[in-house]
């Protein structure tokens, strides 16, 4: 599970996540060596950029939430700056043309302007009490296709409402082409499948209804869940639009 960073070493280590990486396609290397072998204390460090090929090597500083070109004086030349957030009296432009000629620095990532970032949840007492199961539902959710996923991540959403199951299939049907081919008799137990997981992820409420399970925390799992379809399905999650279509 990945949160919003709070401080620059949160930050750094989001950036180095499974999670960051397929986003952003950009890896940590290592710390900056000079031209002896010898470890740079600044900028922080190496990373790979692997968004064009042939992949690069950039010069990489941190910067939870700068407040202008000043705080990368002592620095020294860097290619890259990722920061998590600018505050309202700094604009981008301001901030990158400041470092281009200060620092040398050519490109600014500012990651809570990237939505699957912004959407990360709050690093909170309460988000730690509610990481348990979250193993589970991610062990799980690999075993299954993307459309299951999917449907599953709707029902944690949604909770505490619930779900009809002929509204998810219907959805399911019309948003994927290998749900639609199934044989209609077939397509609910894309769906009802979570109901025998162990443990199950999700109720009988009553007649064609269901709901997330009570056990593990939905807001955490929807979380987990959005995380794994971007990273290891590399699709987009669930929207309100889609949650809404089959709330019961």
């Amino acid at each position: 599970m990945n949160f919003k960073p709070v401080d620059e070493l949160s930050l750094r280590h989001l950036f180095s996540s499974n999670f960051s990486k397929e986003i952003l396609r950009l890896s940590y290397i290592g710390p900056v060596l000079n031209p002896g072998g010898s470890i740079e204390t600044s900028p922080d460090c190496m990373i790979l950029d692997r968004r064009k090929h042939p992949y690069g090597i950039l010069r990489c500083e941190f910067k939870y939430v700068p407040s202008g070109k000043e705080d990368f004086v002592h620095n020294g030349q860097f290619d890259l700056a990722v920061v998590w957030a600018l505050p309202s009296s700094l604009k981008r432009e301001q901030l990158l043309s400041g470092l281009l000629s200060q620092n040398g620095c050519i490109e600014l990532i500012v990651l809570n302007e990237l939505k699957a970032f912004r959407e990360l949840p709050d690093y909170n007492p309460h988000s730690l009490s509610c990481l348990r199961g979250l193993d589970i539902v991610k062990e799980i959710a690999l075993k299954r296709d993307f459309p299951s996923v999917f449907s599953l991540c709707i029902a944690a959403k949604a909770y505490p409402d619930k779900f009809e199951m002929n509204a998810m299939v219907e959805l399911l049907s019309k948003r994927f082409s290998e749900i639609k081919k199934m044989r209609p008799q077939g397509r609910s137990n894309v769906v009802s499948a979570f109901l025998q997981t162990k443990p199950p992820l999700l109720t009988w409420m009553h007649g064609k209804f269901y709901r997330w399970t009570n056990e593990i925390d939905s807001e955490s799992a929807s979380a987990e869940l959005t995380q794994l379809i971007r990273t290891n399905f590399a699709k987009e999650p669930p929207n309100g639009d889609d949650v809404n279509a089959v709330r019961g």
